[in-house]
Order: structure tokens, then sequence, then C-alpha cells
């Protein structure tokens, strides 16, 4: 976000659905112009739509996410050898936070083996499959996007009510191998930097495809993470250089 004010206009936006353009320009005493290029903004970064007067909340056409079905198709064997050697740096007893997403799919069947943990879980698939009496859940509720994720004012605040978190474990939608990780949506990219602040570690898990795109919005630095988890497919030049900043795991397939 370009501005304060940006986000107090996204944050209106899950509330109300629906913002005007005079209303703003009245609340933030600033010209409507000045609302007007907000709202361009925003709109280009696919935040909202804008409508006559004003704008409404941007909403996804469920044809043009990929479903949960054709990601958990897409490099299966992969994701179950990163989630594997994933489940071996997690230990009974600690409180973890998960991200949304196939790869962190394919780890909570190995989660469940576990004992004792405490889940803060931001997506009701993956939530769903760890539902278990050996570990308490936490949904962090808020906004449901179309794939069944978290995201908006609700779910950022959950965070206002917690302890540190021992672990974070998290995907990305591309890996920039100069830039850092990356994410397409920028509302969820915000509850994972928050994760992130919140962790006392953070693993980071991605098969060799995610070195192949690169979304939007950064999320962080590979210096930001502990450990990185990928698979052999991906190239020993981008996994040396990504071993000058974290440690990098890579799962045999």
């Amino acid at each position: 976000m370009k501005s304060s004010r940006q986000m107090e206009i996204v944050n209106m936006l899950e509330r109300d659905k629906v913002v005007n353009t005079a209303a703003l320009a009245s609340h933030f005493n600033v010209s409507i112009e000045t609302i007007r290029r907000d709202l361009d903004y925003l709109e280009k970064h696919y935040v909202l739509k804008k409508t006559y007067g004003g704008a409404e909340l941007f909403v996804r056409e469920p044809d043009s996410v990929p479903s949960l079905v054709t990601r958990n198709n897409k490099y299966p064997e992969e994701k179950n050898a990163i989630a594997a050697l994933a489940a071996e740096l997690i230990p009974d007893n600690c409180m973890l936070a998960l991200d949304a997403g196939s790869t962190i799919g394919a780890l909570c069947p190995f989660l469940n083996k576990k004992n004792d943990l405490s889940i803060i879980c931001c997506d009701i698939f993956n939530a769903a499959q760890l539902l278990s009496e050996k570990s308490r859940i936490y949904m962090m509720g808020g906004f449901l996007t179309v794939d069944g994720t978290s995201s908006g004012t609700q779910a950022k605040e959950f965070f206002s009510t917690i302890n540190d978190i021992d672990l974070f474990v998290f995907s990305t939608d591309g890996i920039n191998p100069q830039g850092g990780i990356t994410n397409d949506d920028t509302l969820i990219n915000d509850l994972k930097k928050r994760c992130i602040k919140k962790s006392r570690k953070k693993i980071l898990l991605a098969d060799h495809s995610k070195f192949n795109s690169k979304g939007f919005y950064k999320t962080c630095d590979f210096s930001d993470i502990d450990i990185l988890i990928t698979d052999s497919g991906t190239s020993k030049d981008i996994i040396d250089h990504v071993r000058e900043f974290c440690r990098v795991e890579v799962a045999e397939v």
C-alpha cells in the first residue's frame, strides 16, 4: 500500500463492501481527485472495483483461481517429499501457524502423527484435516476468499490477541532468487508478514516450480526466514544462492 489512507479505505471496504468517493474525501479531509487516485491505485492492484461515485470490494471470479484439486494435482510427489522433510523439523508440544495451500495441505497428515500441538490455521480445508484430540486448532477468522483462506481486518486483529508463535510454516506464489519471496494477493500477503513478525522461527515450503514464478507483492527476503525446504528439481545454482541467506533443505524426489 502507498499510504495508511489507502489501507483504511481497504478496511472500510472489507467492513461495508462499498465506499463513496465524496464521503471518503470528507472523511480524510482531502480532495476528490486524491481519493480517485487512491481508488485507481487499489483497482490496479485488484483490491477494489470502481463504480459510479465510488467503489466496491473486488471479488475474484471462481474460475480465475485454480481450484484446490488442480493445485493438489500439480507436483504431488515433490510436495509430499517436502512435507515429510518439514515434519521432521516440527517438534511435539509447540505452537505453530500454518499458511494455506496445497503444499501445507500435504504437511497436515504428518502433523496428525504428532502430539500436543497448538495450530493456528488460516485455511478451512487444512484445518479440517487437522481436527483431532491430540491437537488444538485455532481458526484465524475474517473474510474467506473463494478458496477458503482467511483475510481482512478481523484476521489481522487476531494477531493482537495471541503471544509469540514458535513456528510459522508457509508457502508462496513465487520466488525471485534476487528479490525474495512474493505473493499475488495483497491482503493475504499482509497476513503472511504478520505471521513472520510474530514467529520465532520461519520455514518456507516451495517446490521447484515456484522459482519460475513471481508474485506482485513482496512478502520477505530470504534473510527473514530460517529454513527453505524445496525439492531436488530446483536448480543447484539457485540453492547455492539462497544458502548465502538462510538454511536450505532439499527433499529428494
